[in-house]
């Protein structure tokens, strides 16, 4: 919910982009599934000794152009007239997807407990689920709580360089706690809200 409050600052940011990239919303939303698989397999290459630790910067850049793209498709869809509820249906999705590459990846590689992994993609996609499952019961899409799309992708982008650049702890292990519980909690905190709303 914090990197949301600043989404009007990233929109001006990327106008000028917008407003001269040449691939329509659709390719701009593909091509961030594309960056997605690409951070990943980047973190999942990374070996336990960190002999290839520049694995953890191509998936920090990544990762950066994912969270990129993934704001730039519906600049542009809006700019041009192109918004539509079949638009929607497909950010949404690969918003998940994307989600599940990243943090799979991490899940897969050395660095992190798989099961400590998989936890925080059940948390990620449970948080994420609660804000637009609010949308579907007429509540209206809910945003509240920590640890939002935003917020984990700016996560996902320091994390890996704090480690890159000290190993003194396994920072992308604590990470994926932090999803893990945070997540959780913040799912459990949209569906309280949303409960309340219904009444």
């Amino acid at each position: 919910m914090v990197a949301d409050d600043y989404r009007e600052v990233g929109a001006k940011i990327l106008d000028p982009i917008a407003n001269n990239i040449p691939l329509s919303p659709m390719s701009i939303s593909f091509l961030s599934l594309l960056t997605a698989i690409g951070a990943g397999y980047s973190f999942y290459l990374v070996e336990v000794n960190l002999t290839n630790k520049e694995f953890l910067l191509f998936g920090s850049a990544l990762v950066f152009l994912t969270a990129v793209l993934d704001a730039l498709d519906g600049i542009v869809a809006r700019k041009r007239g192109l918004s539509s509820k079949r638009g929607d249906l497909v950010d949404h999705t690969l918003d998940r997807v994307a989600d599940i590459l990243i943090i799979g990846g991490i899940a897969l590689g050395p660095l992190v407990n798989t099961e400590v992994g998989f936890t925080a993609i059940i948390g990620v996609l449970m948080l994420s689920y609660m804000g637009t499952q609010a949308q579907a019961v007429g509540a209206g899409r809910e945003y509240a709580g920590l640890l939002g799309r935003a917020d984990r992708l700016i996560v996902l982008m320091l994390v890996p360089i704090i480690h890159f650049l000290n190993q003194e702890y396994n920072y992308m292990e604590f990470m994926c706690y932090a999803f893990a519980i945070v997540c959780t909690l913040s799912a459990l905190y949209r569906f309280q809200r949303i409960w309340a709303e219904l009444e």
